[in-house]
Parts: C-alpha cells; structure tokens; sequence
C-alpha cells in the first residue's frame, strides 16, 4: 500500500505539474500576445535626421512636422503642396506660387522675383539645395518618398543662410538589395495623366545596390485664356532619379543620388472686373510660361569610426536653367512679353563628424558652398527688344558650425549650438539694350562680404518618461545681396536677423496612442529687408528698413483610436506686426504682414476596413490674410486689399487587390471658390476648384 500511496501521489503531484506548467504557458503566451497587441496599438516612433543629429521626434524642441511614406499614402497626397496645405504654420496656395512659413514667404520680403538666390525657407532633396525657381512653380511630386520633415522657425544654425523662416528636408527611399519593381498610372480631372515606376535591386549581393525612380505628369489645368482659345495653366513635369548604395566594408555607407526634373507651367491667375474674380478665364494675347531644367548630383559618405563617432561628407551641386515668357501688359490688345532666361549652379562640401552615446548627442562641421546664377531680363514690344538687363552673381559661402545635446543630470538635457558663417557677394549688372532709357543704373558692379555668429541655447526637461518640456532661444539670419530686379538702383543690402524665445511641449498618452506636440514661439527681427518704391525716381529698391515681431502657437495631435482608426488634428495662430516700417513713403507701422493668415487648422480622420479598404477625408481652414494695402494721394492707408478665408473638404480612398492598389481622391469637395492673391481689380490669383483623380498600382 506504502508503494502504491507513493504512486498514486506521484502520478497526481506530476498531474498538478504538469496542469500548472499548461496554465502558465498558456498565461505566458496569452500575456505575450496582449502585449503584442498592446505593442501593435501605438503610434509608430518617427525619428528625424534633418537637424544633423539623428534623434527621436518626441525629444526634439524644434517646431518640426513629419510626415513618412505612410502619412503619404493615408492623406493621398499628390506632391509636397498637399503636405504643406494641413501643415500648421505653414501657408500655400494652388500651383505652390506663394507659399511661407509662420507668415514668411519662402523668397522672403525683398521681392528678387525669379533671380532670387537668398531665399528664407531651404528645401533639400536627397541633401541637394534645390534652386527658389523650382520651389514656386514646381508642385514637388512625391512618387516614392521616404520621409518630409518641415521645420517651422529658423534653421540657421544647423541649414546656414537661406533659412530664416524654417527648412524643408525631404529624402526619397534608399535602394536595398532585397528585389522590387512597381508602377502605377493616374488620371484625374482637367486633363490630368500621369505613369511612375520605380525598380530596386541587388547589382552586387550585399556590396551594392540600386533603385530608379520615374514619375511624368501632365495637366491642362483649370485655367482658360479666352483670347487664345487655349489651357492657361498647363503642368508638364517630369522627374527621374537614380541612387546607389554601396558598402565597400562594414564601417562605410556610400549613397550617390543622381536626379533630373524638367517642369512647365502656365499662369495661375485668372481676370478680373471690379475686384470680382472671373472663375477661370483670363484675356490676354501672349502664353504665358515657365519652364525649368534642373540637375543634381550628390555623393554621401558615412564612415563609422567606432560604437560612438560617425565621420559624414556630403558632396552636392545643382544645375538649373529658367525660362519663362511673361504677358507684360496683360491685355488681349497689345503685345508686350518679358522674357527671362536664368541659370543657377550651386555646389557645396560638409565634413561633420558626429559623436551619439546614452547622454551625449552632437555634431561639428565645415562646409563650403559656390553659387553662381546669370540672369537675362527682357522687354519686347511687337518684336522689339525695348529693354535687355544681363547679370551675374558670385556667391561664395564658408562656415563652421556645431551643436551639443548633453544630459548633465538625469531628465534634464542642455542644447547649445553655434554657427561662423562667411559670405562674399560679387554681382555686375548692365543693359545693352535700354531704348526707353528707364534703366536707374546703367551698369553696376557690386561686392559686398559679411560674418556672422549664429548661437543656440536650450534646456530641456522630462516631467515623466512621456512629457517634455524645453525653451530654446536661437539667432536667425538670412544673408545680404545687390538688388537685382529691372529698373532698380543695383546697391547693396546687408544681412537680417531675428531673435527667438521658443517654449515646446512633447506629450505622449494612452500607452503612446496619443501624441501632442506645441510650440510658443516669440520672435524679433531687425534689419529685415524689404522691398519698396523710392518716390524721388520711381524706382523699386531693397533695404533694411524695417523692424517686426511674431507672436504664435503651434499645436498638432495624432490618436490611434482603434488598430483601425487614426484621428489628427492641428492648429496655428500666427500675429505678426510691423513695428517700424515706412514703404513708398507710407506707414505701416502697427500692420500686420502681407500673406500671413493669423489662423490656420486643421482635422482629419483615415478607417481601415477589414477587407483592407481604407477611406480618409480632412477638413483644412486656411484664414484670411493681407495682400496689399489701398493708399492715397497722400500717401496714407485708405484700405487692405485681402485674401479670402477658406475651408476645404478633402477625400481619399485605397482598395488593394493582391498586388494591385487602387486609390481615388477629392480636393475641394464642395468646390469652394476663393481669392489667394488680391493683386489688382483686374487680375487676381485663385483657388484651384474641386479636382479628382484616381490611380492603380501594381506591385511586383
């Protein structure tokens, strides 16, 4: 009995084991998979490079929006104009024409027109600078792009001299050795057609790879030149680039990127009676045009020193060439044209090398850039050439730059930056033609040179593992020039500055399914350049002649709401002031700046059904905002000229079949129609009315 007791109570002793020892695995992996599914039900971590210290989104004080290849295909955005519309901060109009950041404009305040080479916003493709010309008359497709990251306020430390107002970093996806190949055709209303294709592939297994991208698009565009019975506004866009990665060992990433856009657009503004728009005709007797060739080559190098130190060179030039035919008089009854042909080579070199360990994140740098733009400016009346203006400018830039992210205590984390930024500006002017004899300046030959110092300084600090709070003050600047524009005094301007006092939020909520991201932002700016008219000889000059101040907010939230539904939303108030400004002999001191919407937000929702049918729709509000002001004879403010306040209703939709993707979208709903230039009582810029399109994808 003794042995059987022992039995029996070893076979039940066993049984509990084992039944315990089931239990357990199955609460273990029960376990496992809820938080697997906790896991999968988080907002993705984004992490951004565009600051030259790779670092997360939610530990970043910049007022920075992201958007990834995902958010892409969720809002179904086109090209970069579609990012910029629900970007909080950030204004733009149809056709990309005028766009700013936090009430600037992406050329600045100055008005250099199209030979403008000190723009106040840089946009880097694949770290290429592309040229202000395609910035404002190209839409940016976005066929086959990584990440966008947009940087409200200045960039000058880390970007140097065209970005005062903020930066636009904007890297297309890196070839891999794992095979790939895809197209997708599109068609859309006014006569939109487009094909892309992009292939990916191993040349040699693990040692390089390569990926082509291919992306042509054309449009007839919404606008009617009822004089010349024809479209007025026609897109023809095409873009090709070429990138290899290549890994001779371990420590080396090489990336060379090779691109070619070529681009032609017509007139975005439509004719007017009284101020009264007439949506969408225009009369006038000449196509008016632009058309812009570009290149860029870019070699980077990244070369791992050890667990710590990275060595980075970034070798770049651009190669751009502009023209574009101007209606001058804009009527149907004469015939005066202005034609332009403008060429832009920039090259540059940057050596950093970056040091990232658990507390300590920084970089230091040098960099060398060459800018060389010509530029030849035309009046023609019935053949004859009344005016011929021909130029060129020299610009020749060094800098030393750097920035420390050191945590000198737990949860508390010092940013200090600085930037040594030199410039020499040669620019001559003359006219070999002036029939009229309206040139203010028969010829110019100017040189003018400038350093400056461009501090950073902050201090951040982790109220929990999901909070951060930090206030940043740093210097912004944008570089001086020669005043360019035809019939101007060719004299110098020199550099301008701002000073800005930034407090930013991070928050993330609900296990990381709710992000909030705010920034308050104080800025000062003196010395800023403006343009105006010298009443003494009627000409149009640049100066710094003006002070102001920015005050805002930036707000912007994403909640993943279900594994299904991801709801945003975002929100801007911009009040800006000229506190000292006195143009064409008229005060506008107290006012605020032209194209700077006080108000902007915006709110948007995407579903995914079970059967992977996804549908998204945002609502985008873009406030009113000054264009010019009425004046008298007195020379005193009478009236604003003003551009409308607008909300417009956006859809999309996906339906992936196998390896085909089908996709559909709406822009402007209800088919609002609003002004967004109030340039004159007889031309006027307008809103693009609802368009639609839809585009299939095949997937190899």
């Amino acid at each position: 009995m003794g042995a059987l007791g022992s039995m029996i109570s070893f076979k039940k002793n066993t049984l509990a084991l084992a039944v315990a020892s089931g239990l357990m695995a199955a609460t273990s992996t029960l376990a496992a998979e809820e938080t697997k599914k906790e896991e999968a039900l988080q907002l993705k971590e984004v992490v951004i490079t565009g600051e030259k210290i790779q670092r997360n989104q939610d530990k970043t004080l910049s007022s920075v929006a992201v958007v990834t290849s995902e958010d892409i295909r969720l809002h179904g955005d086109q090209d970069l104009q579609g990012v910029l519309d629900r970007t909080p901060g950030v204004y733009a109009q149809s056709g990309n024409e005028n766009w700013g950041i936090r009430g600037i404009p992406v050329s600045g305040f100055d008005d250099q027109g199209p030979a403008a080479m000190n723009g106040a916003v840089s946009v880097y493709v694949d770290d290429a600078l592309q040229v202000n010309r395609l910035l404002t008359h190209n839409p940016l497709p976005l066929w086959d792009m990584e990440q966008v990251e947009i940087y409200r306020g200045a960039q000058s430390t880390t970007q140097g001299r065209n970005s005062l107002a903020g930066a636009i970093i904007m890297r297309t996806k890196n070839p891999t050795f794992a095979p790939e190949f895809s197209v997708r055709s599109n068609v859309g209303k006014y006569g939109e057609q487009g094909a892309s294709a992009v292939a990916n592939g191993s040349l040699v297994d693990g040692v390089i790879a390569a990926r082509l991208a291919v992306d042509y698009q054309t449009a007839d565009g919404y606008i009617e030149n009822e004089t010349l019975d024809m479209d007025a506004n026609q897109l023809r866009s095409s873009n090709v680039r070429g990138k290899f990665l290549i890994l001779p060992s371990d420590d080396l990433d090489v990336l060379l990127t090779f691109a070619r856009t070529k681009q032609r657009s017509g007139i975005n503004a439509v004719a007017a009676t009284n101020g009264k728009p007439d949506y969408f005709s225009i009369f006038e007797n000449t196509e008016t045009h632009n058309t812009l060739d570009q290149d860029t080559a870019t070699a980077k190098l990244d070369y791992r020193l050890d667990d710590f130190w990275t060595l980075t060179s970034v070798t770049s030039g651009t190669w751009s060439e502009y023209h574009s035919i101007l209606d001058f008089d804009r009527r149907a009854t004469t015939t005066q044209t202005a034609p332009r042909h403008h060429e832009q080579t920039l090259a540059s070199q940057e050596l950093r090398l970056g040091y990232a360990s658990e507390r300590v994140n920084g970089v230091i740098g040098a960099y060398l850039g060459r800018f060389e733009g010509e530029i030849d400016d035309q009046l023609v009346n019935s053949g004859m050439v009344l005016l011929d203006q021909q130029g060129e400018t020299t610009i020749n830039s060094q800098a030393l730059f750097g920035e420390l992210n050191w945590e000198f205590v737990e949860d508390w984390q010092l940013i200090t930056g600085l930037r040594w930024d030199h410039e020499k500006n040669s620019t001559k002017i003359e006219y070999p033609t002036d029939i009229l004899g309206i040139a203010a300046d028969p010829s110019a030959d100017e040189d003018l040179s400038s350093s400056v110092l461009l501090p950073k300084i902050g201090l951040s600090y982790d109220l929990t593992d999901n909070q951060v709070l930090g206030l940043t003050w740093q210097r912004g600047y944008r570089s001086g020039g020669v005043n360019v524009r035809t019939r101007a005094r060719h004299e110098t301007y020199d550099p301008e500055f701002t000073s800005t006092y930034e407090l930013a939020w991070r928050g993330n909520w609900l296990d990381r399914r709710l992000r909030t991201s705010a920034n308050l932002y104080q800025t000062s700016w003196k010395d800023q350049q403006v343009s105006f008219l010298n009443l003494a000889d009627n000409t149009v000059q640049v100066a710094n002649a003006a002070e102001s101040r920015m005050i805002g907010l930036e707000f912007s939230a994403e909640y993943l709401v279900t594994s299904q539904l991801l709801v945003n939303a975002g929100f801007a108030y911009n009040d800006t002031k000229y506190e000292d400004f006195v143009r064409d002999g008229v005060d506008l001191s107290g006012r605020e700046f032209v194209f700077a919407p006080k108000k902007m937000a915006n709110i948007g929702a995407n579903y995914t059904f079970a059967s992977g049918l996804m549908i998204g729709g945002d609502v985008v509000y873009q406030g009113s905002s000054i264009s010019n002001f009425d004046v008298n004879g007195a020379r005193e403010v009478t009236g604003e000229r003003r551009n409308d306040s607008v909300a417009l209703v956006n859809l999309n939709a996906e339906y992936p079949i196998g390896n085909l993707t089908l996709s559909g979208y709406v822009r402007n709903l209800f088919d609002e129609q609003y002004i967004t230039n109030n340039q004159s009582d007889s031309l006027l810029d307008v809103g693009a009315p609802l368009t639609l399109g839809m585009a299939a994808r095949y997937d190899f």
